[in-house]
């Protein structure tokens, strides 16, 4: 049970993260405006770091390291994806983002 609330946590740190990163972009479709640039990077940064520090408790440390790659692109293609589809909603994206994410890091 605690590896699953970790998976967990660790999803949402690295959903998060990608969130951020993608609404840094000057091509992003959710806000009418990018996020601050060097802001959203070093916190998208910080909970890579800290998701992969989660992760290496569970698995390998090579094998968190290439699971958080992993979720880092296939987020960052589902974000490209979704927002193109739910351009201006912001919350609809980021809520179906995180459960879909979350379900897939503690379902396996």
């Amino acid at each position: 049970m605690n590896d699953q609330l970790l998976k967990l946590l660790a999803a949402t740190l690295v959903f998060g993260g990608c969130l951020l990163a993608y609404l840094a972009s000057p091509r992003q479709r959710l806000l009418s405006r990018p996020v601050a640039h060097k802001p959203a990077w070093t916190l998208f940064a910080a909970s890579q770091v800290l998701a992969g520090a989660m992760l290496a408790t569970i698995y390998p440390p090579v094998s968190a390291i290439l699971l958080l790659l992993t979720l880092v692109m296939c987020l960052w293609l589902a974000l490209v994806l979704a927002s193109a589809h739910l351009a201006g909603r912001p919350l609809l994206v980021g809520s179906m983002g995180l459960v879909l994410f979350s379900l897939i890091m503690v379902s396996g």
